[in-house]
């Protein structure tokens, strides 16, 4: 019964903004995302149709009130858990954030949301509007049903507006602290949890199972709610779905420490919200890359070659939790053949990495592809692609040096 309350609860979400119509041809009766193999449209989103509403609890150094997980974003991820990024460049804020309140405000007029999110939406170093601007430059850009053609009468950054509102919305039927203490599951130095005592707890309320993360410390620092949604983001018909990532949390010792502890350790790791820096731990700051299972390495220029010498590549902890690699030819990234390139014409700022047990992956996808080659023998240079699933891939790792 809670479950469809929660549900009937999301249905009922409307945004305040009058100027809001989207393409009238989205009616009631459209495709749940990931249900079928519809192409993009203003009515179906693709290839982005798992929508993840998610949550952070940093609580060293204490990061919003003491008793709220704070609002982190609202990520379109692909129906294998992969994920497109930084989409659109013509419908992107500046990175400050210095255009959100005229937006919201003056454009809108909706004091009341931006004061809202003033309250929830908080960065560890206190650049609030930065990662406001940048939540929407790598993932509001890729929702594929807010972009100016879905509108019938678009007003400049409409979809900026209403992608604020509608994570805000949602981010309010989510209340993750409240659910958490009503259980029993409070904030303590000491005191732990199960992981089946969380999810349990979560299950209960959100109607599926929720993904939630632990830090180095084995400490609660984020939930992520998965969905799909049906028609447009606008209609704002979300559905809960089970999560496509696995926690990382112990079964037993979990801890939930209250904001400004420590959690047990001296060094919590805060999670996404850190600024440009020092690679993550783990991480050397300069190192080679080699591919798992053949020799060589790659070059400066992004491509594969069987012998020479390696190339030396930075590593450094991009905005808001990616990581940035560069070479001597320039930024790092990925070109719109899915190549990995470096060169001085790339923004490495907006071509973000990860990398887990020291294996570089891409917007969720670790799985990479010999492509087409340039010279012949052992000087041959060779591209690397992102794995489409139709060839034998590989991994690219971090050698240090």
């Amino acid at each position: 019964m809670k479950f469809i309350l929660i549900t009937l609860a999301y249905y009922s979400i409307q945004l305040t903004s009058s100027a809001t119509v989207f393409d009238s041809s989205c009616g009631s009766d459209v495709s749940e995302s990931c249900s079928s193999s519809s192409a993009a449209s203003c009515c179906f989103e693709a290839p982005g149709g798992v929508l993840l509403q998610t949550q952070f609890w940093d609580y060293n150094p204490a990061t919003g009130p003491s008793d709220l997980f704070t609002l982190h974003g609202l990520w379109p991820d692909n129906c294998d858990g992969t994920y497109e990024q930084f989409c659109d460049t013509s419908i992107e804020i500046p990175d400050d954030g210095s255009t959100i309140q005229s937006i919201l405000v003056d454009s809108f007029n909706d004091e009341t949301l931006y004061n809202n999110l003033n309250n929830v939406w908080k960065d560890i170093n206190g650049k609030d509007h930065s990662l406001w601007a940048h939540e929407w430059n790598k993932h509001g850009t890729c929702i594929n049903t807010i972009l100016p053609k879905c509108y019938q009468n678009y007003q400049t950054n409409e979809n900026v507006y209403n992608y604020y509102k509608i994570l805000y919305d949602l981010f309010e039927t989510l209340p993750t602290y409240k659910w958490l203490t009503e259980a029993g599951i409070t904030p303590s130095n000491s005191k732990t949890y199960s992981k089946s005592q969380i999810q349990q707890v979560l299950n209960s309320n959100f109607g599926q199972d929720v993904y939630f993360k632990c830090d180095s410390n084995n400490a609660l620092s984020e939930i992520w709610y998965f969905h799909h949604i049906k028609g447009s983001l606008l209609q704002q018909n979300f559905i809960p779905i089970a999560p496509l990532s696995n926690s990382n949390c112990p079964s037993t010792g979990i801890l939930f420490p209250p904001k400004g502890g420590s959690g047990g350790g001296t060094d919590p790791q805060p999670t996404t919200t850190q600024t440009s820096g020092p690679a993550p731990t783990g991480v050397p700051a300069t190192g080679y890359i080699t591919l798992s299972g053949k020799s060589g390495c790659l070059i400066s220029n992004g491509k594969y070659y069987t012998s020479g010498t390696c190339a030396t590549y930075h590593f450094s902890s991009s905005s808001y939790g990616g990581i940035s690699i560069s070479s001597s030819k320039g930024g790092c990234g990925i070109d719109s053949s899915q190549n990995f390139i470096c060169s001085s014409t790339v923004d490495a700022s907006k071509n973000q990495f990860q990398i887990k047990n020291g294996e570089i992956g891409f917007g969720g996808n670790y799985d990479w592809c010999l492509g087409s080659s340039s010279g012949s023998g052992s000087t041959a240079q060779t591209n690397i692609y992102l794995s489409d699933g139709s060839c034998s891939s590989f991994k690219i790792n971090v050698s240090s040096k």
